[in-house]
């Protein structure tokens, strides 16, 4: 799903940075134009907007609170849109 959508935004002139867990999902978007990031810290410093679609919270608590998540870095000003259908 993230991968269609950064192709959505992509192909409406957005510049979109790409992270996955499994960093070789991200080749065929980086392929088509996107930037990839090395981490989810990377990504949160290049992005003012962050979109994540993830499985489960404990990925969520990961990718978000873990060494290198995106909000171990200054975030101040940047907009997150948590898409995972998971609890609240």
């Amino acid at each position: 799903m993230g991968a269609a959508i950064a192709q959505r935004l992509m192909s409406a002139g957005h510049e979109v940075t790409v992270w996955n867990r499994t960093a070789s999902k991200t080749k065929p978007i980086g392929q088509s134009g996107a930037k990839v990031a090395a981490s989810p810290r990377e990504l949160a410093s290049e992005c003012d907007v962050v979109i994540s679609i993830l499985t489960d919270a404990a990925a969520i608590d990961a990718i978000y609170k873990g060494e290198n998540g995106l909000l171990t870095g200054d975030v101040k000003g940047k907009l997150f849109i948590e898409m995972s259908t998971v609890r609240p």
